[in-house]
């Protein structure tokens, strides 16, 4: 009966001890860069927006290479221009970077650019900063791919000598055992 009492008024601890989880604001705040395509192919255009500019203030948006390369399993998700500054002061973002266009913001400080990839931008991980008067404003990440010419790049391997040579193994051990059944049985 002790045992008992004791589990019950340890699970109303805990049950007046728990606090609700509460779900993250989706979709993140406004405040950071949105582009209309995470994967561009160079030559075509891409639209994109943010806030937190002065109201009138030029905006400069810049591509670079991103030190993040894909396959490594990081994901970094910056929500804010105090989020994006920190992102681009961990990105080395002093990388030679490309100036894509130059805006204005409205009064709102909200801004708005539709930008082109440069056609000779090679295949990769880069990442696009939006900048007003040396503050960074935002940064996204895009993958940059190349033009396909209507095939599907072969990515395998050629596998077809290394079943055959499986085959060709399990075959002649099974052989083998016969072989060596009938031998027992001949000499029993």
């Amino acid at each position: 009966m002790r045992k008992l009492v004791s589990a019950l008024a340890v699970a109303a601890g805990l049950v007046l001890l728990a606090i609700p989880a509460h779900a993250q604001e989706y979709p993140p705040a406004a405040d950071g860069l949105t582009v209309s395509q995470s994967t561009v192919t160079p030559g075509k255009g891409i639209v994109i927006a943010g806030k937190g500019a002065g109201p009138g203030a030029t905006v400069t948006i810049t591509l670079s290479r991103s030190s993040l390369s894909l396959g490594s399993g990081a994901r970094i998700v910056a929500a804010g221009p105090a989020m994006a500054r920190l992102v681009a002061a961990s990105r080395g973002l002093a990388q030679a970077g490309v100036t894509l266009a130059r805006t204005t913001a409205a009064a709102d400080g909200s801004f708005r650019a539709t930008v082109v990839i440069p056609a000779s931008t090679s295949s990769g991980v880069y990442t696009l900063t939006a900048s007003s008067a040396g503050v960074v404003l935002g940064v996204a990440t895009i993958r940059v791919t190349g033009a396909s010419a209507g095939r599907l790049p072969f990515t395998g391997a050629d596998v077809g000598v290394g079943p055959a040579v499986g085959v060709a193994l399990i075959v002649a051990g099974g052989l083998l055992l016969l072989g060596i059944r009938r031998r027992r049985r001949v000499t029993a």
